[in-house]
């Protein structure tokens, strides 16, 4: 591993100086162009970067202008995610209101757990779904051009969306000539290392961007060691300023040494107690947990004249994962203790496999009828996809005492493993769609609609053998009317109505028998699960302030979901608990608001703050016949959901001599009444993190320092509380969040 990581080091120090000797030999062009490179420098040094983008990435589709979409969306700039030093997703998170990463079981598959207005939401790559059913694609700073978080359906987006949004990944791509290198380094041996490289444009020929990213970095939690590589060349060929066409191909691996777990199990009189760094699902010597995400992409582009467009984009993504870590022989699901505080410990190894080919073709296009403007989007998509999920346990345990750990295991004993269970699903769906946006004096009505056929084949495999495959065919007709009025340039008034669809796989119980273990029923009998349809409002209002610097947005939402489902953890004999069983709920209802403000006050004050307030319960149950063993939910909070979010980051910078500056930076993140998933309407402890950085940059070069969690708070970020398993009383599942660390970082252009 060390020579691949000289290896890279000497690719980011020699690009540059190999750059800098091409410089060198065409220094009579670069004479000439002195005068137009000390323009862009001075106007570069004299504005503020921008935060946000005003317009959807072209990949979206839906090419109006955000203030007058009728709908609360936030698109950030790769330069506020620099700016606030963020590496992940869910640190890039608290740039728009209401996002919350769930429950999640390794360091490298956060994407499977976002959560917008209470339910859960899709992650897409340049409008494509990344991911179907099982799992998580891999994501990395270096490739993000924007972020755009869309609150609510989003029917142009893709043939499934939840009512609660989506989260859509824009990729880099050429767009002018550039050498970037960027190198981090900071608490548990932190040390990342970037380059982008590109050129400009053409209005014929070729042109490149090329990134890569090398990570390396210990957790807090003991003996985790983790690795990450980028690889991300993009080629663009232009056969003329109106088409051209696009190959991208990203690679992203992910390694962990030593147990890829980050869960912890902790009892009341222990949970946050403890020395934060224990790690007892760590194994020295387990294999090595890989994650891998490979993704290509080909674009064309075809501009029939200013009003007419026309485009097709493909992609392809495989994401393979391997995960081992340590579990207590008894439970199979974390490290429990007898009060002796021993367990016999054995391997527990995931293997994921996810497969999506995604294709759309849709035209864009502007005319008039009489006083009225159109802007038209047709399309169609299509995706198939296959994903598969094996559990194995170890068949040798391995005695292991908390009072005197001992972390080392046999490689060869660990690797001996037997296959518990096996999931996997084939899926296609195909959609076709029409939207129209219709302008008239100071209104723009919205009307379109998606019709979307869904099929699942999902076979299951236990130590009993295959199943019968459960054959899933589902559709849905979903139409969306929106009203906007923008009384003048600076502000807009809209209101939405829109349908969800999200076609669902698994089975519901319908018949239970009694079992020889007390407490517990054996499944007899079991039903395919219902898609769910959901019908939203949303009523919202727009204003741009400081000659458009700022936008603040202010939403009011109310979404009902029929069909909602949630895992069911009525206890089931062992045999039939290997298999995932869900509880189709009736009726989820979610009201909320959302507060957005982002944006600059002035050239020298940024400013982004937003607060979230969800109330998302369930309003009707499918059991008809509540018994004391069986009782009616309605009422209950819907699980793993934060009622309310309030974040903040403000940046001021001091102008020095020449263009250079400085810049300090202060943030904080709020989670209120986070609803736990096995218990009705029990909440996880509140927290309040904060976080803070400097900044010095000019033309050429910044530096900066990043510190998280200043006041080096033990909270829980995602989890779940359950009563008398594998404990008696509470015990609490989760994840904790990460304590105080530092990051120094240098960035360099050339």
């Amino acid at each position: 591993m060390k020579k691949k990581l000289y290896l890279l080091l000497v690719i980011l120090i020699y690009i540059p100086r190999l750059f800098a000797q091409q410089q060198g030999k065409t220094k009579s062009t670069l004479d000439s162009n002195r005068t137009q490179q000390l323009s862009e420098i001075s106007i570069a040094g004299k504005k503020a970067v921008k935060l946000r983008k005003d317009t959807l990435s072209a990949a979206l589709r839906m090419q109006i202008p955000l203030l007058q979409m009728p709908q609360n969306i936030i698109s950030i700039s790769a330069a506020l995610i620099q700016q606030q030093g963020s590496f992940q997703l869910k640190d890039m998170a608290r740039n728009a209101s209401g996002i919350y990463f769930g429950y999640n079981s390794s360091p490298f598959d956060n994407s499977a757990s976002i959560k917008i207005r209470g339910f859960n939401a899709a992650t897409t790559i340049n409008g494509m779904p990344s991911r179907l059913v099982l799992g998580a694609t891999l994501d990395d700073e270096a490739l993000i051009e924007n972020l755009e978080f869309i609150k609510g359906p989003a029917g142009f987006i893709s043939a499934v969306g939840e009512p609660g949004g989506t989260l859509n990944i824009s990729t880099k791509t050429p767009k002018e000539k550039l050498l970037n290198v960027q190198l981090t380094g900071g608490n548990y041996n932190l040390f990342r290392s970037t380059v982008d490289v590109g050129s400009k444009v053409l209005d014929k020929g070729f042109s490149y961007r090329f990134n890569a990213a090398y990570q390396r970095q210990n957790s807090y939690l003991s003996h985790m060691k983790t690795e990450k590589y980028v690889i991300a060349p993009v080629v663009q060929y232009n056969f003329s300023p109106r088409t051209y066409v696009i190959a991208e191909y990203n690679y992203i691996r992910g390694e962990v040494k030593n147990g890829s777990s980050i869960n912890k199990l902790r009892q009341d009189k222990d949970v946050l107690q403890d020395q934060i760094g224990v790690n007892y699902s760590a194994g020295i010597g387990l294999p090595l947990s890989v994650a891998q995400t490979h993704t290509g992409r080909f674009v064309a582009v075809h501009k029939f004249n200013s009003n007419w467009q026309l485009t097709s984009q493909s992609n392809y993504v495989k994401a393979p994962s391997t995960q081992w870590y340590m579990v207590s022989s008894n439970n199979r699901t974390s490290i429990s203790f007898d009060d002796a505080g021993k367990t016999r410990r054995i391997s527990s190894n995931s293997n994921l496999l996810g497969e999506t080919y995604n294709t759309n073709l849709f035209l864009n296009g502007k005319f008039n009828t009489g006083q009225f403007k159109h802007t038209i989007l047709v399309g169609g998509d299509y995706t198939k996809g296959k994903d598969s999920l094996s559990t194995y346990y170890g068949t040798n345990s391995i005695a292991f005492d908390r009072n005197n750990p001992n972390y080392d295991v046999d490689p060869n004993t660990v690797a001996v493993t037997k296959r518990s269970i096996r999931q996997e699903n084939k899926i296609h769906y195909t959609a076709a769609y029409v939207y129209d946006n219709i302008a008239f004096d100071k209104f723009l009505l919205t009307v379109g609609a998606r019709y979307t056929e869904y099929r699942n084949q999902n076979i299951l495999t236990t130590t009993r053998g295959p199943r019968t495959p459960d054959q899933y065919k589902q559709h849905a007709f979903s139409p969306r009317l929106a009203l906007t009025f923008t009384p003048d340039s600076t502000s807009s008034i809209y209101f939405l109505y829109d349908q969800s669809f999200v076609p669902q796989t698994g089975q519901v119980v319908t018949e239970t028998t009694a079992s020889a273990t007390a407490g517990q029923r054996t499944v007899t009998g079991t039903k395919p699960i219902d898609p769910q349809f959901g019908n939203s409002f949303d009523l919202g209002f727009k204003k741009k302030w400081f000659n458009g610097k700022l936008l603040t947005t202010i939403n009011g939402f109310h979404s009902a979901k029929q069909n909602v489902s949630a895992r069911d953890f009525r206890s089931y004999t062992a045999a039939a608990g290997a298999v995932a069983y869900y509880l189709q709920l009736g009726e989820v209802v979610s009201n909320g608001v959302e507060v957005d403000v982002i944006g600059n006050i002035t050239d020298r004050l940024s400013l982004v703050a937003n607060y979230t307030y969800v109330d998302a319960k369930i309003t009707k149950d499918n059991n008809l016949d509540p018994t004391p063993d069986n009782p009616s939910i309605v009422g209950q909070k819907m699980p793993d959901v934060p009622q309310q979010i309030f974040n903040t980051w403000i940046q001021y910078s001091i102008p020095l001599k020449g263009y250079n500056k400085i810049a300090l930076s202060a943030g904080q993140t709020s989670i209120a009444k986070l609803s736990a998933i096995s218990q009705r309407d029990v909440f996880l402890p509140n927290y309040t993190k904060f976080d803070a950085g400097v900044s010095f940059t000019n033309p050429r070069y910044w530096v900066r320092v990043i510190a998280d969690n200043l006041a080096n708070k033990r909270y829980i970020s995602s989890g779940d509380i359950t009563t008398d398993f594998p404990y008696t009383g509470n015990n609490y599942f989760f994840v904790e969040g990460e304590p105080f660390n530092i990051r120094f970082s240098v960035g360099l252009k050339f």
